[in-house]
């Protein structure tokens, strides 16, 4: 494995275990606000962390799905093609998610750094909103290497389009 995926699968693999915590801070924040309610000591701002976490659980896992393939992929069609059919497939739908991806990161920091500009932060607990809008533009970003990476391997032929990264 080279050292440009193998940094890669280590940066996704990090941001998957963010996205892990995040989701075990937020059931765990649920519960203890749940049962404070029955008490009535309810957790001040419980809707708005658990909104943050939400968005940290749904991009810092998406460049580990995207390298194991855990993603919805219809392939009942693609399969029954030509071995050159898939790899054209595959290659212009990792070119346009490529770009989708870019275009996601990249607005993702101009839309942050407009929050943090305006200092804009959420209601309760005052939480500044950038950090999270940054998080998912970092986790955009990844999951553009990844994409890139998969398809430079596809390109020359050391790939099949089912190739998952592993050895």
């Amino acid at each position: 494995m080279t050292d440009f995926r193998r940094v890669i699968r280590w940066l996704a693999l990090m941001f998957n275990w963010v996205a892990v915590w995040s989701l075990v801070a937020m059931t765990a924040l649920t519960c203890v606000d749940v049962v404070g309610r029955l008490f009535r000591h309810p957790v001040v701002g419980t809707y708005e962390i658990v909104g943050f976490l939400g968005a940290a659980v749904a991009s810092f896992a998406m460049a580990q799905t995207t390298i194991e393939r855990f993603h919805v992929a219809v392939e009942v069609v693609v399969t029954k093609l030509s071995p050159q059919a898939q790899k054209v497939i595959y290659l212009t739908t990792h070119m346009l998610s490529i770009f989708l991806f870019f275009v996601l990161a990249w607005e993702s920091m101009r839309y942050g750094n407009a929050l943090r500009t305006s200092g804009e932060v959420s209601m309760t607990l005052e939480l500044p909103f950038f950090t999270v809008v940054y998080g998912i533009g970092f986790s955009a970003a990844l999951v553009c290497l990844v994409l890139i990476a998969d398809t430079l391997m596809v390109m020359q032929d050391r790939a099949k389009a089912w190739y998952r990264w592993e050895g």
